[in-house]
């Protein structure tokens, strides 16, 4: 699915449109997959899939870190969150999937959504050099107010 499609004026995901749409294509819905998309929901933080498994661990202790990441990369796969990976390597998540920007802290790798809308010069033939461009964004990269301090 192209970035942004899907979901209409929607920014975010919900658990219950997630649930639905898992329901229409004859997915399971376990207690473990709805957990996971409420932590993920609704999220400005960008967390980690290391994030979310904390989150969902506290409430089921027997949770396992494949579940979460096989869950992740399902909403990803399914186009319902961004999958953000910079410059750690440490892959985060974000459920806001309409086009936006981001600052990146170079120290910390705090990730910020940027909503100015801002019109990015199309590429012509010769710059794309054969890309089929799906997304693109502006990302600012400097030092987040608490690494400044």
């Amino acid at each position: 699915m192209p970035f942004g499609q899907g979901r209409g004026v929607a920014s975010m995901f919900s658990v219950d449109s997630v649930c639905e749409r898992l329901h229409r294509e004859g997915k399971k819905i376990t207690p473990q997959r709805r957990l996971i998309y409420q932590a993920l929901a609704s999220k400005t933080t960008h967390p980690s899939a290391e994030d979310i498994y904390e989150e969902v661990r506290a409430i089921i202790p027997d949770i396992s870190p494949a579940t979460v990441y096989k869950t992740l990369r399902e909403l990803v796969d399914m186009g319902e969150v961004l999958e953000i990976k910079y410059q750690s390597d440490q892959i985060r998540f974000d459920p806001l999937i309409t086009p936006h920007n981001h600052l990146v802290c170079t120290r910390c790798y705090s990730i910020e959504n940027v909503y100015k809308k801002i019109t990015i010069p199309e590429l012509d033939a010769e710059e794309k050099a054969g890309f089929h461009i799906r997304q693109s964004e502006i990302i600012y990269w400097g030092l987040c107010s608490a690494c400044q301090s």
